[in-house]
């Protein structure tokens, strides 16, 4: 044949339809594995929850909020005498510190969810602290089975029933029934003559009613003339009403003037306009005692190069959630108080005062930092990760001071201050990390340490402060 390849030579030779078979195969059962083991590669929120008994719950057991699923039960173990299990649920459902679960079923014999229930946020309090994290402990309720509700419904019939001795306790019952009967008839004649007299007593109660009706008739028609006085005094009051009521409409005297007169009608609408504006800015004065969070945050920072090390101290106010003012003073020295170092180009007692703002994983800021120009960003890029430890990295740079020319330790500087880093929030009130400082000029290293903790003190006393105002 010509340049074209021979039938025999475009065929698949036998190896190569065995290699496809087999990765066919592969594929199968890696779908199968993925579909049977429960397999979700959606974030999820683990929680866990201790219960007295479980009895038809196992893994893969349905989680259901409102009757929507919304995850599943992932393990099931012992723990100190009591049941406890982990269950998964989408991530982005918040559930809060008062949240319950409960172990319910789709009807009397059908199977068995974890009914979730997760709670409602207090006013009071910020929804941060209220939202439980991943891994925490959820409040479980225990409920009672089926077997134990037909074990209760048993004893109580046992116990009605007098332990199969009900015929017995009817016919007692009776007996006594029969007896009060008869001493209630027995009663009955003996005190005959006294329910005759009650009746006597009661007919001669109506004569005397009767009688005394007849005085009260003769009463009335005496005074007759008295009470055609009292009924034409009040018609009299009436239309006396009647026309001060009208003056009232036509605008006359004071309060007509107020309830017809169009100026003066508008003057207590701007009055009342005036009052809600007033009660709503005291509202939000008054609110700021509880929005308003300042935090004092003191930083150590070793400088690898030239051994020195430095301090940071300052304080930040966060008046809204998502915003914040920070004012530092950083390389906090007296004079002649450190050792001075060839290596060491920064300024001493310099003030950073910036304005911020969160975006989600974004922060950004902007103001004077070590008393120049400049900005600040940080960048959470595993905020919402399920890792232990990345969700708590944080990478941060800066960048100020971007026309500098100046000398330092006979070192002319032109080029702007950068400086990037990372740290790792080790607790709720420290920060452990590294950065490269003066990255344009002269690169060096610092090992920082950051303590940060909240003053409710100052908080208040910013509301007081805002109050006065």
């Amino acid at each position: 044949m010509s340049n074209g390849d021979s039938p025999n030579e475009q065929r698949l030779s036998p190896e190569s339809k065995v290699g496809l078979f087999v990765l066919a195969g592969l594929a199968v059962l890696m779908i199968s594995i993925l579909m049977l083991g429960d397999v979700h590669f959606r974030p999820q929120n683990y929680y866990r929850a201790t219960f007295n008994n479980i009895e038809g719950v196992t893994d893969k057991t349905p989680v259901k909020i409102f009757g929507v699923e919304v995850g599943s039960v992932k393990e099931v173990e012992l723990e100190d005498g009591r049941a406890r299990i982990t269950i998964a649920i989408q991530k982005g459902i918040p559930v809060y510190k008062s949240a319950t679960v409960r172990i319910r079923s789709t009807g009397i014999i059908g199977s068995k969810f974890i009914a979730l229930d997760p709670g409602k946020p207090d006013p009071a309090t910020p929804s941060e602290d209220q939202v439980l994290e991943n891994g925490d402990m959820l409040r479980g309720m225990d409920t009672l089975s089926i077997d134990e509700l037909m074990e209760r419904v048993a004893k109580s019939l046992d116990d009605i029933t007098g332990g199969g001795k009900l015929g017995e306790n009817l016919n007692a019952t009776m007996a006594n029934l029969r007896h009060i009967t008869d001493s209630l008839n027995a009663a009955l004649g003996q005190q005959r003559q006294s329910l005759v007299n009650i009746v006597k007593n009661v007919e001669d109660f109506s004569v005397h009613a009767k009688s005394v009706a007849d005085h009260l008739d003769d009463i009335l028609r005496t005074s007759k003339e008295e009470v055609k006085q009292a009924i034409h005094n009040l018609k009299e009051t009436l239309e006396k009403s009647n026309s001060i009521l009208a003056g009232i409409q036509r605008g006359e005297g004071t309060i007509g003037v107020l309830l017809n007169d169009k100026k003066t009608g508008d003057e207590i609408k701007e009055t009342v306009t005036n009052l809600k504006v007033t009660s709503e800015s005291a509202k939000e004065i008054l609110g700021r005692f509880t929005t308003v969070r300042a935090f004092w945050i003191a930083q150590g920072r070793q400088n690898f190069d030239s051994g020195l090390t430095k301090g940071d101290v300052g304080i930040r106010f966060e008046p809204r959630p998502n915003k914040f003012y920070e004012v530092m003073g950083e390389n906090l020295v007296h004079t002649g108080s450190q050792k001075a170092s060839d290596k060491d180009y920064e300024r001493p007692n310099t003030i950073t005062a910036v304005i911020g703002r969160h975006w989600g994983p974004v922060t950004a800021a902007a103001g004077s930092i070590k008393s120049r120009g400049g900005i600040e960003l940080r960048y959470r890029p595993f905020q919402d990760t399920e890792l232990p430890v990345l969700n708590r990295v944080e990478v941060l740079g800066r960048g100020f001071d971007f026309s500098r020319d100046a000398f330092i330790r006979d070192k002319h500087l032109t080029g702007p201050n950068y400086m990037a880093g990372a740290r790792l929030k080790l607790n709720k009130y420290l920060m452990a990390g590294v950065q490269a400082e003066d990255i344009a000029e002269d690169s060096h290293i610092h090992g920082t340490l950051n303590m940060s903790f909240e003053d409710r003190d100052i908080a208040y006393l910013l509301g007081f402060v805002t109050f006065a105002r």
